[in-house]
This record gives C-alpha cells, sequence and structure tokens, in this order.
C-alpha cells in the first residue's frame, strides 16, 4: 500500500480529476469509523441539488456497474447503499468496483449531477475527489491505531495527508473545549479537525409505520446488530432503557432463514429494535411485524465548527 501510494504521488499512477463536484468520504481504518452517516448528512445537506453517490457495493453479489432502480436491494447494491437509495430515493445511487467507470457513467447522464459524494474512497486513488473527508472515531483514533493486523489500519498513519477535513466520529457529547484542545494537540494535522457525535432519533421505523422511542422504556426488546462498532449504541440504550437482549453478527451479514429462525425464537414477542443498515436486510428474511429500526443522524459537538464545515462544502 505504501508503495503503491507513492506510485501516485510521483504521478507514475495518475488520478483522475473528477468534472463534476465530488466529495470523498474514507478513512485509513478497516471500518467502523461512520462514514455512511456523513454520507447521509451530506446528501441531507446537498438536498436542493441533483445529488449522486458512487461507492464500491462492498458485499453485493453482482458485478460492474448500476445505477440504482426500483427492483434492486442489497445483495444487488450492497447493504449501505441501498440504505441511501431507501432513506434518500431522489438520490441518484451508483456502485461500481471501477470509479473511473463509474465517474464517467454519471458524467455522462442525460442531467447529470450537481455533486457526488464518494463513499469508501481514501485508498481507491484512481479518481480524486475535489474534497476528501476523513472519518476517525473517537473511540480508536487512528493515531493511536496500528497497521493490521497489529490493529484495523490499512494503510500507515502518514495517509492523514491526502484529506482536507478530519472529522472525529462519536464523539462524547460532553466534550470539553479543554480536552478538545488535548486532542488537536495529538493530531498535530494542518487540516481542519471537526467533533462529530451521533444523535439518535426519537421514533422508531419501519416501512408502514413509526412509534414512540419511549416505548422501548416499557418493555424488555431484543437488539439485533450487523454492523463493526456497537459500542455508541449500546452505550445509549444502556443509559435510557432498562435491560434488553443482544445479538451480534459480524459487520455487512447476510442474514440467512436459520438467522431469521433463531431471532424470532430468542425474540418470543418481544419488539426487535436494529439498525438502518441491518433493516433493509433483515425487513424481508424476518418477516416479523414487530421489526423496528432506529435511525441515527451526524450532528457536531461544537454549533462553530458545524457552521464552518457546511461553509466548506458549499464554497465548493
Amino acid at each position: 500500500m505504501a508503495f503503491r501510494n507513492k506510485l501516485f504521488d510521483w504521478g507514475i499512477l495518475a488520478s483522475k480529476k473528477t468534472l463534476i463536484k465530488s466529495i470523498g468520504v474514507g478513512n485509513l481504518a478497516m471500518g467502523g469509523t461512520g462514514k455512511s452517516v456523513v454520507v447521509m448528512y451530506l446528501i441531507k445537506m446537498l438536498k436542493h441539488h441533483r445529488i449522486a453517490t458512487l461507492s464500491r457495493g462492498y458485499g453485493r453479489k453482482t458485478s460492474g456497474l448500476i445505477i440504482a432502480g426500483p427492483n434492486d436491494n442489497p445483495t444487488s447494491l450492497g447493504d449501505e447503499p441501498f440504505q441511501f437509495f431507501k432513506r434518500y430515493p431522489d438520490t441518484i445511487v451508483a456502485v461500481s468496483e471501477k470509479r473511473t467507470l463509474g465517474m464517467k457513467a454519471l458524467e455522462k447522464m442525460a442531467t447529470p449531477p450537481n455533486f457526488v459524494v464518494l463513499d469508501d474512497v481514501m485508498q481507491h486513488r484512481w479518481v480524486c475527489p475535489q474534497m476528501m473527508i476523513m472519518t476517525s472515531s473517537f473511540q480508536r483514533p487512528y493515531f493511536k491505531d496500528f497497521i493490521f493486523p497489529a490493529g484495523d489500519l490499512r494503510e500507515f498513519r502518514s495517509g492523514v495527508r491526502r484529506a482536507d477535513v478530519l472529522l472525529v466520529t462519536s464523539t462524547p457529547e460532553d466534550l470539553s473545549v479543554r480536552q478538545k484542545e488535548t486532542i488537536l494537540k495529538k493530531i498535530n494535522i494542518n487540516i481542519p479537525v471537526f467533533f462529530t457525535k451521533i444523535r439518535y432519533a426519537d421514533v422508531l421505523m419501519r416501512s408502514d409505520k413509526s412509534i414512540d422511542s419511549s416505548i422501548l422504556s416499557g418493555e424488555d426488546f431484543l437488539l439485533v446488530t450487523g454492523i463493526a462498532d456497537t459500542h455508541h449504541l449500546i452505550t445509549h440504550l444502556k443509559k435510557k432503557y432498562k435491560t434488553f437482549d443482544h445479538i451480534k453478527f459480524k459487520d455487512h451479514h447476510r442474514y440467512s432463514l436459520a438467522d431469521a429462525q433463531m431471532i424470532n425464537d430468542r425474540a418470543e414477542k418481544k419488539l426487535i429494535l436494529t439498525t438502518e443498515k441491518d433493516f433493509v436486510k433483515l425487513e424481508k428474511t424476518l418477516n416479523n411485524s414487530k421489526l423496528y429500526c432506529l435511525r441515527i443522524e451526524l450532528d457536531f459537538v461544537f454549533d462553530e465548527e458545524q457552521h464552518l464545515f457546511e461553509k466548506m462544502i458549499r464554497a465548493l
């Protein structure tokens, strides 16, 4: 990876600049740093524009370029691109292993998008976005991590130099300015660093209805997750609600009928709570009217950082 990066840095391998305004979202770790919630924040923020997302489509059973349509599902697109498509159906959602082919297809559309958000693109250097946003979790920041297999990094820490903005994700809400300054000294890079947190929705969602999340206070429930990092979600639920059962699957887990049977048996008649990413895969497989998802949104710990971040995006 280090040698490959040098080839791009020296210009022996060429990065193609995008003709459409573009924002890349990526990280140095192998997962669990909150890229997807950043992508959804950008989609929502730029909703008055014609916007597209371009991803590899990790975990899909298809190959090549696909522009999401009504017949697509997590198997054809990958769970995260399908999640973008379900939540924001007016967004053009494209998947392609070769980002250059995906960008060419978007540029040649009869009405091309005004903005493209490139998901998980930090190591895919054939396409060069106009702004690169890097995410790093507060609990396991890149500057304390190590190259796999000693840690979770997929390249050296020095890769942060390719970022234009660093978002520290899943930050505790009560982070003080003093604590922030201490962390900034450890990061010690000459780019804007913003501290973000997760905001949980007040309602639980399913395709046909929603209910107030306060229902969780009155009953035990079963939590089902297939995401890389459950730390923040578990902490939130333990603070707010009584005891609950938890079945944890690996990240990007593809739920089988046997999994569905096990989940239904374990839940008995309890409400089943899951993440939005898991819901799009579980909904049809599980076929349980008590299955709901808890949506999350990106938020900023400090208001002035949010205003500056959005100003930078709109200035592209």
